[in-house]
């Protein structure tokens, strides 16, 4: 028996803040999340694979209207009609809270409800699926304990949206560790949530987080996969990751060398980024950093030329989303003493307790909210907060802001 788990499609994902970069590709990257959800439905057909699993967060959020509930029906009507079972849940993004209108799917397509975790043992495969979907979005309470016991004789899949035990980027919803996951005994555990792959075996029980199908920022580089597994008896026989993301984002370093000519570095960019574009093969867009001593260069003069560059390169296929330069003018600077260090940690402490400086640095904040509010919501909704100008909000990130800068401080970050 074969099975290929998704999770995390986030299909219409609005990539809201595009329009403000020159040059962003806006509707190839609009349509990128679709794309991304055919080639994976077309990969089912072509592996002739048996099930298809879906670990929550089909959706961005509420339609905008019911176009992508049907195109969406579509697709799982591709997969039906040749035979394949489809198994979904929901997680924080499509909860019933939040996605509060729904097409029903074609039959042959088993959603999990949200009163507590049931079974379904396939009427044609040796497979047992266990699974509950979020009926809100902020679910923080363990569903995996809940979770029946396996079916004897046949393969049992647990469906799960789940932060596991915490993955930084990520809000800790419905929480479970990885041994409370094995302990249930079953041969899988299809996950959801976390957008970054991961794949653990253990005590004989594979957790397989596939990530998200589409990179939809530059926190999220590299290829984006599902998972087909192939299972013998009531085991997992192997796991193949396979990319179908449309768009590559990638965030690449480039070291100037000592080089001073504007010429020569351009040319050290483009050669860099040229190579992971054609090892990606498929679009790129790049966030590039020159590192390394010399003078500053002229910066929009570089962007320029390697923005010219690559296009002829690439044929347009690579977007140059942000170019950044670290240089040192005279080589590494001397060490900051201990005692500066701890002055500043003492600062940033005496602040978060005063309820003035709060209120200050909220205040000088109030133009970086204008200025950034584009990139801002071009991440995860759980990953940012609303307004950075709050005076909460300032008090929750002081601690994060003095680790941070204190790395710095001494040459960490």
């Amino acid at each position: 028996m074969k099975l290929l788990h998704c999770a995390d499609l986030h299909i219409d994902s609005p990539m809201v803040g595009l329009t403000r970069y020159e040059g962003a590709p806006v509707e190839r990257m609009r349509s990128a999340t679709r794309r991304a959800a055919e080639n994976l439905v077309q990969l089912a057909l072509d592996r002739q694979v048996d099930v298809v699993l879906v670990g929550g967060d089909i959706f961005d959020g509420r339609w905008k209207d019911a176009n992508t509930g049907l195109w969406w029906n579509r697709q799982l009507g591709r997969l039906v009609d040749s035979g394949i079972e489809v198994f979904i849940v929901h997680g924080n993004h499509d909860a019933d809270s939040v996605i509060t209108h729904r097409i029903q799917p074609p039959p042959g397509v088993h959603v999990f409800g949200v009163d507590g975790p049931t079974t379904v043992v396939s009427d044609d495969l040796p497979l047992a699926v266990h699974g509950q979907s979020y009926a809100t979005a902020a679910t923080t309470t363990d569903l995996a304990a809940g979770y029946p016991a396996p079916v004897p004789g046949v393969v049992n899949v647990g469906l799960l949206h789940t932060s596991l035990d915490g993955r930084e980027g990520h809000a800790r919803y419905a929480p479970c560790t990885p041994g409370e996951l094995a302990a249930k005994g079953y041969a899988l555990w299809a996950l959801g949530h976390v957008h970054a792959r991961e794949h653990l075996e253990v005590d004989g029980t594979h957790l397989l987080v596939p990530g998200n199908t589409q990179g939809r920022h530059a926190r999220e580089p590299g290829e984006k996969t599902v998972s087909i597994i192939d299972t013998d008896g009531e085991a997992v026989r192997s796991v193949e990751h396979v990319p179908v993301d449309v768009v590559r984002w990638a965030r690449v370093t480039v070291d100037r060398g000592g080089l001073d000519d504007l010429d020569a570095m351009a040319a050290a960019v483009v050669d860099r980024v040229v190579d992971e574009w054609e090892q990606a093969g498929r679009p790129l867009a790049v966030r590039v950093e020159l590192a390394g001593d010399g003078p500053p260069p002229r910066i929009e003069h570089l962007r320029t030329q390697v923005v010219a560059d690559l296009a002829h390169r690439s044929d347009g296929d690579i977007w140059l989303e942000k170019l950044a330069v670290r240089t040192n003018l005279l080589g590494e600077p001397p060490p900051i003493s201990s005692e500066a260090i701890a002055a500043v940690v003492g600062s940033v402490d005496a602040a978060a307790t005063d309820d003035d400086a709060v209120a200050h640095l909220a205040e000088l904040l109030s133009p970086l909210q204008q200025r950034v509010s584009g990139a801002l919501a071009l991440m995860p909704d759980d990953e940012v907060p609303s307004s950075l100008t709050s005076p909460a909000v300032v008090r929750r990130y002081l601690p994060a802001a003095r680790e941070r800068l204190v790395a710095h401080l001494q040459g960490r970050g």
